[in-house]
């Protein structure tokens, strides 16, 4: 601590205490750096202005127009910041087919298809053995119908008094008398 307060004692040394005299580079430099800081100050000066006038001639419009403009400028926003759009965009131009998660699982997709093909043949297969069943059904209804109407015919002619009826046009009598049993001989 005592060095600061003692005195240069050795006189080869120069005194860099005090003022620092400037070379003239270093002259140049300052004056160049202080003139590229007035430049950038008068440009932030001037894109400021600007600024200002562009908010002077929006205002100055009418408020129609402004309306108009506000709400074109946030639909290009929303545009912009829309990605189902680009999405939607992609699926009808069909980019999204070229890119390579969709280009490593071809195979896959194909299989897909193929299941999906399978599936509406199925379809169509069990429709047409459902259409031939209900049609089966209704022939089977018709045939069971006709097979009940014979039987009641058959049962209403093999009634006795219908079949009474029957033999007498026919010339025939009904025996009264129950019939003979014959005995057989067993010498003949």
């Amino acid at each position: 601590m005592l060095k600061w307060f003692k005195k240069n004692k050795d006189g080869n040394k120069p005194n860099t205490s005090g003022n620092k005299r400037l070379t003239e580079e270093q002259k140049t430099a300052r004056e160049e750096a202080k003139k590229l800081a007035q430049k950038a100050a008068e440009d932030a000066v001037i894109a400021k202005a600007k600024k200002v006038r562009e908010v002077r001639e929006k205002a100055a419009r009418s408020s129609a127009e402004n309306k108009a403009n506000i709400k074109a400028e946030q639909k290009k926003k929303r545009a912009e910041n829309n990605t189902t759009g680009k999405i939607i965009r992609d699926i009808i131009s069909g980019k999204f087919l070229t890119g390579e998660g969709v280009v490593a699982h071809v195979p896959f997709l194909l299989f897909l298809c193929g299941i999906f093909l399978a599936n509406i043949g199925l379809g169509y297969k069990f429709e047409n053995i459902e259409r031939n069943k209900m049609k089966t059904k209704r022939t089977l209804e018709e045939v069971n119908a006709e097979y009940k109407t014979l039987m009641s015919d058959l049962e209403s002619r093999l009634q006795q008094s219908r079949v009474e009826q029957a033999i007498k046009d026919l010339g025939l009598e009904q025996p009264l008398n129950q019939p003979i049993l014959l005995e057989e001989n067993g010498d003949e």
